[in-house]
């Protein structure tokens, strides 16, 4: 998607080096959000991680439909800012929730499914982000998709609910108190 986004940046007003600037900050970001969104999974829970990535990713995705019709440098920020602080942080539990879901001897099989599958969106994302711009001559319906799908994840994740098979070390001590 980070390709559509730059070219995006650009139809909207920014130079070429801004958006330049903002795909190599995204990753910057990105590196920051995963140790934090990974050391906070462990203190409070994955779905809360997990929620505050998928948020991540639904403001940035706010932000991208909103920036059109305001073409700002805070707008800007902000789609830098929570793909990469926030969103990039899923990496840090995408592994961990299954794990705590799956784990036995079959992990590995539905891991790797899992992977595939993630790795089936994540090629396919970009080549259908072009074709809704093919179609509709911009972003805005890949856009409210991606936004739309950010918030089923999060739904996704509270149900399949991986605290009710294992609290987090940061949790346990909560969860094992006496009243």
């Amino acid at each position: 998607m980070q390709v559509h986004q730059t070219k995006f940046f650009i139809e909207t007003g920014f130079s070429a080096e801004q958006a330049a600037y903002a795909l190599g900050l995204v990753g910057l970001t990105g590196i920051v959000g995963q140790i934090g969104l990974g050391h906070l999974s462990d203190r409070i829970g994955r779905e809360w991680a997990w929620t505050a990535a998928g948020g991540g990713y639904a403001l940035c995705y706010v932000a991208l439909l909103l920036l059109p019709a305001f073409p700002n440098a805070l707008l800007f920020y902000v789609i830098v800012g929570s793909q990469g602080l926030l969103g990039y942080g899923i990496t840090s539990v995408i592994g961990a929730i299954p794990a705590e879901l799956f784990e036995g001897k079959r992990f590995s099989t539905i891991f790797g499914m899992l992977s595939i599958s993630a790795g089936l969106g994540a090629s396919t994302s970009p080549w259908l982000t072009g074709y809704f711009f093919d179609r509709y001559g911009n972003y805005e319906f890949a856009w409210w998709l991606a936004l739309a799908l950010s918030l089923v994840s999060i739904f996704c994740i509270w149900k399949a609910a991986p605290r009710k098979v294992r609290a987090v070390a940061g949790q346990v001590a909560k969860l094992t108190e006496k009243p």
